[in-house]
Protein backbone atom coordinates (compact mmCIF):
# COMPACT_ATOMS: atom_id res chain seq x y z
CA UNK A 1 0.00 0.00 0.00
CA UNK A 2 1.97 2.88 -0.98
CA UNK A 3 2.02 5.61 1.49
CA UNK A 4 1.66 9.44 0.57
CA UNK A 5 2.32 12.08 2.98
CA UNK A 6 -0.02 15.29 1.82
CA UNK A 7 0.81 19.10 3.02
CA UNK A 8 -1.55 20.88 3.45
CA UNK A 9 -1.91 24.76 1.68
CA UNK A 10 -4.79 26.70 2.53
CA UNK A 11 -7.17 24.03 2.88
CA UNK A 12 -8.06 21.73 5.67
CA UNK A 13 -7.35 17.88 6.13
CA UNK A 14 -11.11 17.22 6.40
CA UNK A 15 -11.33 19.26 3.22
CA UNK A 16 -8.97 17.70 1.28
CA UNK A 17 -9.59 14.04 2.32
CA UNK A 18 -13.31 14.68 1.41
CA UNK A 19 -12.07 15.50 -1.87
CA UNK A 20 -9.87 12.40 -2.31
CA UNK A 21 -12.32 10.30 -1.15
CA UNK A 22 -14.88 10.63 -4.30
CA UNK A 23 -12.04 8.97 -6.73
CA UNK A 24 -12.46 5.57 -4.65
CA UNK A 25 -13.80 3.50 -1.78
CA UNK A 26 -12.53 5.58 1.55
CA UNK A 27 -12.05 4.92 4.96
CA UNK A 28 -10.89 7.41 7.39
CA UNK A 29 -8.78 5.50 10.04
CA UNK A 30 -8.60 6.38 13.85
CA UNK A 31 -5.14 7.14 13.37
CA UNK A 32 -6.44 10.10 11.11
CA UNK A 33 -5.17 9.03 7.86
CA UNK A 34 -7.04 8.62 5.10
CA UNK A 35 -7.29 5.38 3.19
CA UNK A 36 -8.63 5.03 -0.43
CA UNK A 37 -9.25 1.74 -2.34
CA UNK A 38 -9.83 2.02 -5.96
CA UNK A 39 -10.16 -1.32 -9.03
CA UNK A 40 -11.49 -4.62 -8.77
CA UNK A 41 -10.00 -7.91 -8.03
CA UNK A 42 -5.79 -8.58 -8.55
CA UNK A 43 -6.56 -4.55 -9.87
CA UNK A 44 -7.39 -3.18 -7.23
CA UNK A 45 -5.11 -1.00 -4.94
CA UNK A 46 -4.91 1.10 -1.93
CA UNK A 47 -3.18 4.42 -0.80
CA UNK A 48 -2.49 5.38 2.59
CA UNK A 49 -2.49 9.29 2.92
CA UNK A 50 -0.89 11.20 6.09
CA UNK A 51 -2.14 14.96 6.32
CA UNK A 52 -0.09 17.69 7.87
CA UNK A 53 -0.54 21.51 8.26
CA UNK A 54 2.27 22.85 8.63
CA UNK A 55 6.10 21.96 6.85
CA UNK A 56 7.68 21.81 10.30
CA UNK A 57 4.98 18.46 11.25
CA UNK A 58 5.52 16.86 7.69
CA UNK A 59 9.57 16.91 7.88
CA UNK A 60 9.08 15.85 11.87
CA UNK A 61 6.74 12.90 9.94
CA UNK A 62 9.39 12.11 7.34
CA UNK A 63 12.30 11.63 9.42
CA UNK A 64 10.45 8.68 11.46
CA UNK A 65 7.72 6.97 8.61
CA UNK A 66 8.89 5.99 5.03
CA UNK A 67 6.37 7.33 2.68
CA UNK A 68 6.47 6.44 -1.38
CA UNK A 69 5.12 10.13 -2.50
CA UNK A 70 5.26 13.72 -0.95
CA UNK A 71 1.99 16.18 -2.22
CA UNK A 72 2.37 19.65 -1.46
CA UNK A 73 -0.48 21.55 -1.78
CA UNK A 74 1.53 24.96 -3.31
CA UNK A 75 -1.92 26.81 -4.41
CA UNK A 76 -2.13 30.53 -3.02
CA UNK A 77 -5.25 31.85 -1.43
CA UNK A 78 -6.15 33.90 -4.38
CA UNK A 79 -6.80 37.23 -1.53
CA UNK A 80 -3.76 36.82 -0.16
CA UNK A 81 -1.13 35.18 -2.74
CA UNK A 82 2.62 34.08 -1.94
CA UNK A 83 4.88 36.98 -2.09
CA UNK A 84 7.85 34.22 -2.91
CA UNK A 85 8.83 30.29 -4.08
CA UNK A 86 10.59 30.42 -0.17
CA UNK A 87 7.21 31.37 1.13
CA UNK A 88 5.50 28.44 0.02
CA UNK A 89 4.43 24.91 1.77
CA UNK A 90 7.22 23.97 -0.73
CA UNK A 91 9.69 26.60 -0.27
CA UNK A 92 9.12 26.23 3.76
CA UNK A 93 9.84 22.20 3.46
CA UNK A 94 12.50 21.35 1.01
CA UNK A 95 15.34 23.15 3.51
CA UNK A 96 14.38 21.09 6.28
CA UNK A 97 14.35 17.59 4.29
CA UNK A 98 17.60 18.72 2.64
CA UNK A 99 18.77 19.41 6.87
CA UNK A 100 17.77 15.83 7.85
CA UNK A 101 21.02 13.41 8.23
CA UNK A 102 21.66 10.40 5.84
CA UNK A 103 20.04 7.92 8.12
CA UNK A 104 16.92 10.03 8.89
CA UNK A 105 16.01 11.03 5.48
CA UNK A 106 13.64 9.08 4.22
CA UNK A 107 12.18 10.72 1.11
CA UNK A 108 14.18 12.35 -1.85
CA UNK A 109 13.83 15.54 -4.36
CA UNK A 110 12.12 13.17 -6.82
CA UNK A 111 9.21 11.86 -4.44
CA UNK A 112 8.04 15.24 -4.20
CA UNK A 113 5.11 16.39 -6.50
CA UNK A 114 3.40 19.98 -6.43
CA UNK A 115 -0.47 21.05 -6.77
CA UNK A 116 -0.42 24.02 -8.31
CA UNK A 117 -3.41 26.05 -9.98
CA UNK A 118 -3.44 28.33 -12.98
CA UNK A 119 -2.42 31.76 -11.96
CA UNK A 120 0.52 34.36 -11.73
CA UNK A 121 2.39 31.83 -9.85
CA UNK A 122 2.17 29.10 -11.96
CA UNK A 123 5.30 29.70 -14.45
CA UNK A 124 7.44 30.65 -11.45
CA UNK A 125 6.38 27.29 -9.48
CA UNK A 126 6.74 25.19 -12.66
CA UNK A 127 10.70 26.35 -13.27
CA UNK A 128 11.41 25.71 -9.54
CA UNK A 129 10.17 22.14 -9.88
CA UNK A 130 12.01 21.71 -12.80
CA UNK A 131 15.02 23.65 -11.43
CA UNK A 132 15.19 21.58 -8.52
CA UNK A 133 14.47 18.25 -10.33
CA UNK A 134 11.08 17.73 -7.99
CA UNK A 135 9.05 14.39 -9.11
CA UNK A 136 6.45 16.79 -10.51
CA UNK A 137 3.81 18.94 -10.32
CA UNK A 138 -0.29 18.47 -11.19
CA UNK A 139 -1.86 21.99 -12.05
CA UNK A 140 -5.46 21.92 -10.94
CA UNK A 141 -5.66 18.46 -9.65
CA UNK A 142 -9.19 18.44 -8.73
CA UNK A 143 -10.71 20.21 -11.13
CA UNK A 144 -13.34 17.45 -12.70
CA UNK A 145 -11.43 15.30 -15.79
CA UNK A 146 -11.98 15.51 -19.01
CA UNK A 147 -11.96 12.14 -19.63
CA UNK A 148 -11.35 8.93 -18.21
CA UNK A 149 -8.23 8.05 -16.20
CA UNK A 150 -7.14 11.67 -15.70
CA UNK A 151 -7.99 12.29 -12.37
CA UNK A 152 -6.15 13.34 -9.28
CA UNK A 153 -5.59 9.81 -7.78
CA UNK A 154 -4.61 8.66 -11.55
CA UNK A 155 -1.68 11.46 -12.17
CA UNK A 156 -0.25 9.97 -8.46
CA UNK A 157 -0.02 6.74 -9.81
CA UNK A 158 1.70 7.56 -12.76
CA UNK A 159 4.05 9.76 -10.65
CA UNK A 160 4.34 6.53 -8.38
CA UNK A 161 5.67 4.25 -10.90
CA UNK A 162 7.36 1.03 -10.04
CA UNK A 163 11.32 0.80 -10.22
CA UNK A 164 12.09 -2.28 -11.79
CA UNK A 165 13.41 -5.12 -9.29
CA UNK A 166 17.26 -6.08 -9.81
CA UNK A 167 19.98 -7.48 -7.39
CA UNK A 168 19.94 -7.04 -3.55
CA UNK A 169 22.96 -5.46 -1.72
CA UNK A 170 24.05 -5.12 1.18
CA UNK A 171 26.98 -2.45 2.10
CA UNK A 172 28.94 -2.08 4.93
CA UNK A 173 30.88 0.49 6.22
CA UNK A 174 33.90 0.56 9.13
CA UNK A 175 33.63 1.75 12.30
CA UNK A 176 36.07 -0.41 14.18
CA UNK A 177 34.75 -3.33 16.35
CA UNK A 178 32.03 -1.24 18.08
CA UNK A 179 31.04 -0.78 14.60
CA UNK A 180 30.61 -4.28 13.63
CA UNK A 181 29.23 -5.29 17.00
CA UNK A 182 26.31 -2.64 15.61
CA UNK A 183 26.46 -3.82 12.43
CA UNK A 184 25.49 -7.34 13.67
CA UNK A 185 22.65 -6.05 15.57
CA UNK A 186 21.14 -4.27 12.81
CA UNK A 187 21.35 -7.70 10.92
CA UNK A 188 19.74 -9.70 13.60
CA UNK A 189 16.40 -6.90 13.48
CA UNK A 190 16.05 -7.06 9.66
CA UNK A 191 16.57 -10.74 9.25
CA UNK A 192 13.47 -11.41 11.70
CA UNK A 193 12.08 -9.11 9.45
CA UNK A 194 12.39 -10.86 6.85
CA UNK A 195 10.42 -13.78 5.32
CA UNK A 196 10.97 -15.52 1.80
CA UNK A 197 15.22 -13.93 1.62
CA UNK A 198 17.43 -13.70 4.52
CA UNK A 199 20.25 -11.44 4.41
CA UNK A 200 22.95 -14.34 3.25
CA UNK A 201 20.41 -14.56 0.54
CA UNK A 202 20.55 -11.03 -0.94
CA UNK A 203 22.87 -10.84 -4.14
CA UNK A 204 25.80 -8.59 -3.54
CA UNK A 205 28.05 -7.85 -0.22
CA UNK A 206 29.97 -4.52 -0.19
CA UNK A 207 32.41 -4.27 3.25
CA UNK A 208 34.61 -1.97 4.09
CA UNK A 209 36.90 -1.97 6.83
CA UNK A 210 34.76 -4.01 9.98
CA UNK A 211 32.37 -4.50 7.54
CA UNK A 212 34.48 -6.42 5.12
CA UNK A 213 35.05 -8.92 7.76
CA UNK A 214 30.90 -9.59 7.87
CA UNK A 215 30.57 -9.25 4.36
CA UNK A 216 33.18 -11.87 3.87
CA UNK A 217 31.11 -14.53 5.75
CA UNK A 218 28.10 -13.38 4.85
CA UNK A 219 28.96 -13.60 1.20
CA UNK A 220 29.76 -17.48 2.29
CA UNK A 221 26.19 -17.97 3.12
CA UNK A 222 26.54 -18.00 7.03
CA UNK A 223 23.54 -16.99 8.96
CA UNK A 224 23.36 -13.57 11.22
CA UNK A 225 22.86 -16.10 14.18
CA UNK A 226 25.74 -17.91 13.63
CA UNK A 227 27.97 -15.06 13.17
CA UNK A 228 26.69 -13.28 16.50
CA UNK A 229 27.13 -16.50 18.00
CA UNK A 230 30.95 -16.85 16.60
CA UNK A 231 32.40 -13.73 16.89
CA UNK A 232 30.67 -13.94 20.84
CA UNK A 233 31.65 -17.48 22.23
CA UNK A 234 32.36 -20.00 19.19
CA UNK A 235 30.60 -22.42 17.47
CA UNK A 236 30.95 -26.13 15.58
CA UNK A 237 31.82 -23.73 12.56
CA UNK A 238 33.39 -20.90 14.02
CA UNK A 239 35.72 -20.11 16.03
CA UNK A 240 35.42 -17.05 18.83
CA UNK A 241 37.62 -13.89 18.03
CA UNK A 242 39.85 -13.43 21.33
CA UNK A 243 42.90 -10.95 21.86
CA UNK A 244 45.91 -12.53 20.63
CA UNK A 245 44.20 -12.28 17.20
CA UNK A 246 43.30 -8.40 16.75
CA UNK A 247 46.19 -7.22 19.31
CA UNK A 248 48.79 -9.20 19.09
CA UNK A 249 51.66 -6.09 18.91
CA UNK A 250 53.55 -5.64 16.14
CA UNK A 251 57.28 -6.52 17.44
CA UNK A 252 58.49 -7.45 13.97
CA UNK A 253 58.40 -3.86 12.28
CA UNK A 254 59.52 -2.14 15.29
CA UNK A 255 62.65 -4.32 15.70
CA UNK A 256 63.50 -3.97 11.90
CA UNK A 257 62.67 -0.30 12.16
CA UNK A 258 65.36 0.36 15.19
CA UNK A 259 67.78 -2.33 13.40
CA UNK A 260 67.75 0.24 10.85
CA UNK A 261 67.98 3.38 12.69
CA UNK A 262 71.36 1.45 14.10
CA UNK A 263 72.68 0.79 10.74
CA UNK A 264 71.72 4.21 9.31
CA UNK A 265 73.58 5.87 12.36
CA UNK A 266 76.57 3.42 11.96
CA UNK A 267 77.13 4.30 8.28
CA UNK A 268 76.99 8.28 9.50
CA UNK A 269 79.10 7.52 12.29
CA UNK A 270 81.94 5.82 9.85
CA UNK A 271 81.23 8.55 7.10
CA UNK A 272 80.12 6.58 4.33
CA UNK A 273 81.50 3.30 2.78
CA UNK A 274 85.28 3.21 3.12
CA UNK A 275 84.55 5.69 6.04
CA UNK A 276 87.84 4.74 8.12
CA UNK A 277 90.41 4.22 5.20
CA UNK A 278 91.19 8.05 5.60
CA UNK A 279 93.01 7.52 9.39
CA UNK A 280 91.52 8.02 12.71
CA UNK A 281 91.43 11.55 12.67
CA UNK A 282 89.95 12.57 9.38
CA UNK A 283 87.15 9.53 10.61
CA UNK A 284 86.74 11.42 14.01
CA UNK A 285 85.82 14.70 12.31
CA UNK A 286 83.80 13.28 9.51
CA UNK A 287 81.26 11.54 12.93
CA UNK A 288 80.88 15.06 14.74
CA UNK A 289 79.99 16.33 11.59
CA UNK A 290 77.53 13.49 11.03
CA UNK A 291 76.13 13.60 14.63
CA UNK A 292 75.63 17.24 14.39
CA UNK A 293 73.39 16.92 11.10
CA UNK A 294 71.12 14.39 12.97
CA UNK A 295 67.80 15.13 13.15
CA UNK A 296 66.09 13.86 16.41
CA UNK A 297 62.95 14.38 15.81
CA UNK A 298 62.82 13.23 12.17
CA UNK A 299 64.53 10.12 13.35
CA UNK A 300 62.42 9.29 15.69
CA UNK A 301 59.47 9.40 13.74
CA UNK A 302 60.55 7.45 11.83
CA UNK A 303 60.90 4.70 13.99
CA UNK A 304 57.04 4.35 14.82
CA UNK A 305 55.85 1.26 12.85
CA UNK A 306 53.35 1.61 10.33
CA UNK A 307 50.75 0.08 12.63
CA UNK A 308 50.65 -0.78 16.51
CA UNK A 309 49.26 -4.18 15.83
CA UNK A 310 50.74 -6.62 13.18
CA UNK A 311 46.75 -7.83 12.12
CA UNK A 312 49.15 -11.03 10.53
CA UNK A 313 46.47 -13.21 12.92
CA UNK A 314 43.35 -11.47 11.64
CA UNK A 315 44.46 -12.82 8.38
CA UNK A 316 45.36 -16.16 9.07
CA UNK A 317 42.60 -16.60 11.02
CA UNK A 318 40.05 -15.37 8.46
CA UNK A 319 41.83 -17.61 6.32
CA UNK A 320 41.10 -20.89 8.59
CA UNK A 321 37.46 -19.76 9.00
CA UNK A 322 36.76 -19.29 5.14
CA UNK A 323 38.36 -22.39 4.45
CA UNK A 324 36.46 -24.78 6.05
CA UNK A 325 32.13 -25.85 6.55
CA UNK A 326 31.80 -25.44 3.07
CA UNK A 327 33.45 -21.46 2.41
CA UNK A 328 35.70 -20.31 0.02
CA UNK A 329 38.63 -17.77 0.62
CA UNK A 330 38.35 -16.99 -3.48
CA UNK A 331 36.46 -14.56 -5.40
CA UNK A 332 35.97 -16.79 -7.96
CA UNK A 333 34.09 -19.95 -6.26
CA UNK A 334 32.17 -17.89 -4.02
CA UNK A 335 28.33 -18.34 -5.48
CA UNK A 336 27.21 -14.46 -4.45
CA UNK A 337 29.24 -11.20 -5.45
CA UNK A 338 31.89 -9.71 -3.01
CA UNK A 339 33.06 -6.56 -3.24
CA UNK A 340 35.97 -5.44 -0.96
CA UNK A 341 36.97 -1.93 -0.61
CA UNK A 342 40.84 -0.63 0.16
CA UNK A 343 43.36 1.76 -0.49
CA UNK A 344 46.29 2.40 -1.98
CA UNK A 345 48.19 3.95 0.29
CA UNK A 346 51.05 5.77 -2.07
CA UNK A 347 48.41 6.53 -4.97
CA UNK A 348 45.26 7.24 -2.60
CA UNK A 349 43.15 5.84 -5.38
CA UNK A 350 40.25 3.16 -4.03
CA UNK A 351 40.66 -0.43 -4.81
CA UNK A 352 37.72 -2.99 -5.31
CA UNK A 353 38.76 -6.51 -4.22
CA UNK A 354 36.39 -9.04 -6.14
CA UNK A 355 36.11 -6.65 -9.30
CA UNK A 356 38.03 -7.78 -12.24
CA UNK A 357 41.92 -7.19 -12.23
CA UNK A 358 41.17 -8.10 -8.09
CA UNK A 359 39.81 -11.15 -7.98
CA UNK A 360 42.59 -13.29 -7.59
CA UNK A 361 43.52 -12.10 -3.99
CA UNK A 362 42.50 -14.42 -1.45
CA UNK A 363 39.38 -13.10 0.59
CA UNK A 364 41.32 -12.92 3.98
CA UNK A 365 44.22 -10.69 2.11
CA UNK A 366 41.59 -8.07 0.77
CA UNK A 367 39.86 -8.14 4.36
CA UNK A 368 43.02 -7.69 6.12
CA UNK A 369 43.98 -4.73 3.36
CA UNK A 370 40.42 -3.17 3.79
CA UNK A 371 40.86 -3.41 7.74
CA UNK A 372 44.61 -1.05 8.18
CA UNK A 373 43.58 1.76 9.99
CA UNK A 374 47.12 3.33 10.30
CA UNK A 375 47.74 3.85 12.88
CA UNK A 376 46.24 0.51 14.32
CA UNK A 377 47.44 -1.58 11.69
CA UNK A 378 49.92 -1.33 9.19
CA UNK A 379 49.54 -1.52 5.36
CA UNK A 380 48.66 -4.91 3.58
CA UNK A 381 51.78 -5.46 0.92
CA UNK A 382 49.27 -7.04 -2.02
CA UNK A 383 49.72 -6.84 -5.92
CA UNK A 384 52.74 -4.71 -5.37
CA UNK A 385 51.07 -1.87 -3.48
CA UNK A 386 50.35 -1.17 -0.60
CA UNK A 387 46.85 -1.36 0.85
CA UNK A 388 45.33 0.30 3.37
CA UNK A 389 41.53 0.74 5.16
CA UNK A 390 39.07 1.88 2.44
CA UNK A 391 37.86 4.21 4.68
CA UNK A 392 40.15 6.53 3.69
CA UNK A 393 37.98 6.59 0.28
CA UNK A 394 34.95 5.55 0.15
CA UNK A 395 32.67 4.97 2.95
CA UNK A 396 30.16 1.98 1.79
CA UNK A 397 31.30 1.40 -1.69
CA UNK A 398 26.92 1.66 -2.62
CA UNK A 399 28.07 3.03 -6.44
CA UNK A 400 30.02 -0.48 -6.31
CA UNK A 401 27.10 -2.27 -5.85
CA UNK A 402 24.84 -0.41 -8.41
CA UNK A 403 27.27 -0.86 -10.76
CA UNK A 404 27.04 -4.29 -10.59
CA UNK A 405 23.08 -4.48 -11.27
CA UNK A 406 21.71 -3.30 -7.23
CA UNK A 407 18.18 -1.97 -7.22
CA UNK A 408 17.67 -2.02 -3.65
CA UNK A 409 20.89 -0.99 -1.57
CA UNK A 410 20.60 -1.62 2.38
CA UNK A 411 23.61 0.20 4.02
CA UNK A 412 24.09 0.10 7.40
CA UNK A 413 27.08 3.03 8.70
CA UNK A 414 27.65 3.12 12.03
CA UNK A 415 30.78 5.09 11.32
CA UNK A 416 28.95 8.51 12.64
CA UNK A 417 30.61 11.27 15.06
CA UNK A 418 28.77 11.98 18.29
CA UNK A 419 27.51 15.42 18.06
CA UNK A 420 27.75 17.07 21.63
CA UNK A 421 25.59 20.01 22.33
CA UNK A 422 28.24 20.99 25.46
CA UNK A 423 31.42 23.18 24.61
CA UNK A 424 34.23 21.32 24.77
CA UNK A 425 32.93 18.01 25.55
CA UNK A 426 35.49 16.27 22.97
CA UNK A 427 38.48 17.64 24.17
CA UNK A 428 37.86 16.51 27.83
CA UNK A 429 37.48 13.04 26.27
CA UNK A 430 41.29 13.40 24.95
CA UNK A 431 43.54 13.77 22.21
CA UNK A 432 42.68 10.15 20.91
CA UNK A 433 39.04 10.52 21.31
CA UNK A 434 39.13 14.27 19.45
CA UNK A 435 41.01 12.71 16.52
CA UNK A 436 38.84 9.73 16.06
CA UNK A 437 36.02 12.53 15.94
CA UNK A 438 37.71 14.53 13.41
CA UNK A 439 38.13 11.39 10.94
CA UNK A 440 34.68 10.11 11.95
CA UNK A 441 33.41 13.85 10.91
CA UNK A 442 35.42 13.65 7.77
CA UNK A 443 34.50 10.39 6.77
CA UNK A 444 30.63 10.91 7.69
CA UNK A 445 30.37 13.95 5.90
CA UNK A 446 31.83 13.14 2.46
CA UNK A 447 29.09 10.29 3.44
CA UNK A 448 26.53 12.47 3.69
CA UNK A 449 27.36 14.56 0.82
CA UNK A 450 27.15 11.52 -1.50
CA UNK A 451 23.63 11.04 -0.52
CA UNK A 452 22.54 14.30 -0.55
CA UNK A 453 21.49 13.95 -4.49
CA UNK A 454 21.43 10.75 -4.67
CA UNK A 455 17.78 10.54 -5.98
CA UNK A 456 19.27 12.07 -8.69
CA UNK A 457 22.48 10.19 -9.81
CA UNK A 458 20.42 7.16 -9.22
CA UNK A 459 17.07 7.16 -9.82
CA UNK A 460 15.72 4.21 -10.32
CA UNK A 461 17.43 2.19 -7.35
CA UNK A 462 15.70 2.40 -3.81
CA UNK A 463 17.86 3.16 -0.68
CA UNK A 464 17.27 1.93 3.03
CA UNK A 465 19.95 3.70 5.34
CA UNK A 466 20.92 2.53 8.87
CA UNK A 467 22.92 4.93 11.14
CA UNK A 468 23.18 4.91 14.54
CA UNK A 469 21.29 8.01 16.79
CA UNK A 470 20.67 8.68 20.15
CA UNK A 471 21.48 6.46 22.54
CA UNK A 472 22.87 4.16 19.98
CA UNK A 473 25.72 6.72 19.04
CA UNK A 474 26.01 6.95 22.55
CA UNK A 475 27.13 4.07 22.89
CA UNK A 476 29.93 3.95 20.14
CA UNK A 477 31.82 6.88 21.46
CA UNK A 478 34.95 4.88 22.85
CA UNK A 479 38.30 3.82 20.81
CA UNK A 480 37.74 1.74 17.51
CA UNK A 481 39.65 -1.37 19.24
CA UNK A 482 37.48 -1.68 22.29
CA UNK A 483 37.47 -5.33 22.82
CA UNK A 484 34.44 -8.12 21.78
CA UNK A 485 31.35 -8.53 23.09
CA UNK A 486 30.02 -5.57 23.98
CA UNK A 487 26.46 -7.35 24.32
CA UNK A 488 24.80 -3.77 25.28
CA UNK A 489 26.04 -2.55 21.56
CA UNK A 490 24.71 -5.14 19.94
CA UNK A 491 21.36 -5.17 21.90
CA UNK A 492 20.66 -1.48 21.74
CA UNK A 493 21.05 -1.95 17.92
CA UNK A 494 18.68 -4.70 17.66
CA UNK A 495 15.72 -2.69 19.46
CA UNK A 496 16.07 0.23 17.99
CA UNK A 497 16.27 -1.62 14.46
CA UNK A 498 13.15 -3.48 15.61
CA UNK A 499 11.03 -0.20 16.90
CA UNK A 500 12.18 1.83 13.51
CA UNK A 501 11.14 -1.14 11.20
CA UNK A 502 7.44 -1.59 13.26
CA UNK A 503 7.58 2.42 12.90
CA UNK A 504 7.77 2.09 9.26
CA UNK A 505 5.66 -0.53 8.44
CA UNK A 506 3.96 -0.75 5.83
CA UNK A 507 6.31 1.75 3.93
CA UNK A 508 9.07 -0.12 4.17
CA UNK A 509 7.12 -3.29 3.25
CA UNK A 510 6.33 -1.92 0.29
CA UNK A 511 9.50 -0.89 -0.78
CA UNK A 512 11.13 -4.04 -0.07
CA UNK A 513 7.68 -5.55 -1.82
CA UNK A 514 9.06 -4.23 -5.02
CA UNK A 515 12.31 -6.15 -5.32
CA UNK A 516 10.65 -9.65 -4.73
CA UNK A 517 11.43 -9.13 -0.40
CA UNK A 518 8.47 -9.81 1.71
CA UNK A 519 8.36 -8.39 5.49
CA UNK A 520 6.66 -9.83 8.35
CA UNK A 521 6.52 -8.62 11.94
CA UNK A 522 8.36 -11.53 13.86
CA UNK A 523 4.89 -10.68 17.11
CA UNK A 524 2.71 -11.15 13.98
CA UNK A 525 1.94 -14.31 12.24
CA UNK A 526 1.06 -12.90 8.96
CA UNK A 527 3.26 -10.80 6.39
CA UNK A 528 2.07 -7.37 6.17
CA UNK A 529 -0.82 -6.81 3.65
CA UNK A 530 0.53 -5.05 0.61
CA UNK A 531 -1.47 -3.99 -2.23
CA UNK A 532 -0.38 -6.34 -5.83
CA UNK A 533 1.30 -9.13 -6.06
CA UNK A 534 5.37 -9.23 -5.42
CA UNK A 535 7.15 -9.55 -7.92
CA UNK A 536 9.43 -12.46 -8.62
CA UNK A 537 12.80 -12.52 -7.06
CA UNK A 538 15.83 -12.06 -9.06
CA UNK A 539 17.77 -15.58 -9.97
CA UNK A 540 20.68 -16.09 -8.56
CA UNK A 541 23.56 -15.31 -11.57
CA UNK A 542 24.86 -18.72 -12.69
CA UNK A 543 28.61 -18.95 -11.16
CA UNK A 544 30.34 -20.29 -14.02
CA UNK A 545 29.39 -17.01 -16.31
CA UNK A 546 30.83 -14.68 -13.25
CA UNK A 547 33.98 -16.88 -13.05
CA UNK A 548 35.74 -14.92 -15.96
Amino acid sequence: MPTILYLCGTQDPPTVGARIAREGDARWLPSGELEVARGEGEQRTSYRFLFHASAANAAAELARTLCDLVVVDNRPDPRRPYRSFAATPAGKLLPVLSSLRGGSRNVSRRQLVLLLSTGETLARDVYVAGAMKLGGYVVDPFVEPDRPGQGFLDQLATMLGTRRPGKLALCLSGGGIEGLIYELGVLRALDEFLVNRKIPDFDIFCGISAGAILAAFLANGVPVAELIAGFKDGTETLDAVDRSILFHPNAGELVARLGGLARGLLRRALGGPGGLRAGPDAAEGRTASSLARFDVIETLMRIVPGGFFSGHRLRWYLEEQLTRAGRTNCFRQLRKELYIGATDQDSGRPVVFGEAGYRDVPISHAVRASSALVPYYPPEPLLGRYMVDGAFTRTTNFSVAIRHGARLVTIVNPFVPLLGARPGATDREGGAFAALQGVKALVHSRFEQAFLHIDEVYPDVDFHVFIPEGEELEQLTGTLMKFFYRVEIADLAYEHTMARLRRQMPGIAEQFRRHGLILRDPRSEEPVALSGPAPAAPAVPDVAARAG
